[in-house]
């Protein structure tokens, strides 16, 4: 019974490990991007409303590119396993890598940051801070979000 009870927490702390894992190595990556490694960034305010349909996306310029990639590197919360879902707004940047590879980092609601689709629970006025992104355009056809 003592050998079951031990392999079980063995098992236990080994997910727990392998999930945190995964919240660090998306914190890790925020925290070391690089301009130099960004091919393109784009924003989509979420969620899509009608009033807003010609300041619901940007493309940025590389010149913009400093300003995001220090919230990117600012990036801080706890690693949450089950957000509450809000209905809240926010706005996602999409970073596409020089390598092809692209990449989520997104403000729900003022209370999450979500990167590539791995929670943390952040501070208000950090999160806040995003809305003054100013999305100049509608969200082009076929643009996946």
């Amino acid at each position: 019974m003592k050998k079951l009870t031990a392999l079980g927490i063995a098992v236990l702390l080994i997910l727990a490990t392998l999930t945190g894992c995964d919240g660090n190595e998306k914190i890790a990556w925020a925290k070391n991007l690089n301009i130099s490694d960004i091919e393109s960034i784009e924003a989509v305010r979420l969620p899509y409303l009608a009033s807003y349909e010609n300041e619901q996306y940007k493309n940025y310029e590389q010149a913009e590119f400093v300003r995001i990639v220090e919230i990117i590197n600012s990036a801080k919360g706890k690693l949450q396993e089950s957000p509450e879902q809000l209905f809240g707004g926010g706005i996602c940047f999409y970073i596409t890598l020089v390598d092809g590879t692209r990449h989520t980092f997104r403000n729900d609601g003022n209370e999450y940051l979500i990167i590539d689709g791995v929670s943390f629970k952040a501070s208000y006025n950090w999160l806040s801070s995003w809305k003054n992104e100013s999305l100049d355009s509608k969200v082009p056809d076929g643009f996946e979000y």
